[in-house]
């Protein structure tokens, strides 16, 4: 496996994560981040009722470095979801210091 890189403009709230691509070379791996994470991590984020979306995307966006931090690793050490059409989710626990 090759190095997986990131377009920074390329993410999308989903409802239950933030989604976002790498591409090795030419394969695209799609990837996310759980609201758990973001709201974990994130001490402006709102924890409780309804956030819009753009908020959401603010704090990956302030977390960025971090989340494809993540996401690399995790491909990396072959670490890949099970199921669902995301290869790789970054948790709560993998953007813990």
């Amino acid at each position: 496996m090759g190095q997986l890189a990131f377009l920074d403009e390329d993410r999308l709230f989903d409802g239950q994560c933030i989604r976002f691509t790498g591409f090795d070379s030419t394969d695209e791996v799609t990837c996310g981040v759980t609201v758990a994470a973001l709201k974990a991590c994130d001490p402006g984020l709102q924890r409780h009722g309804l956030v819009p979306a753009e908020v959401f995307l603010a704090s990956f966006d302030g977390l960025l470095v971090a989340i494809h931090d993540a996401a690399r690793r995790k491909y990396d050490r072959g670490e890949f979801e099970s199921e669902g059409d995301l290869r790789i989710m970054v948790h709560r626990r993998d953007l813990s210091p």
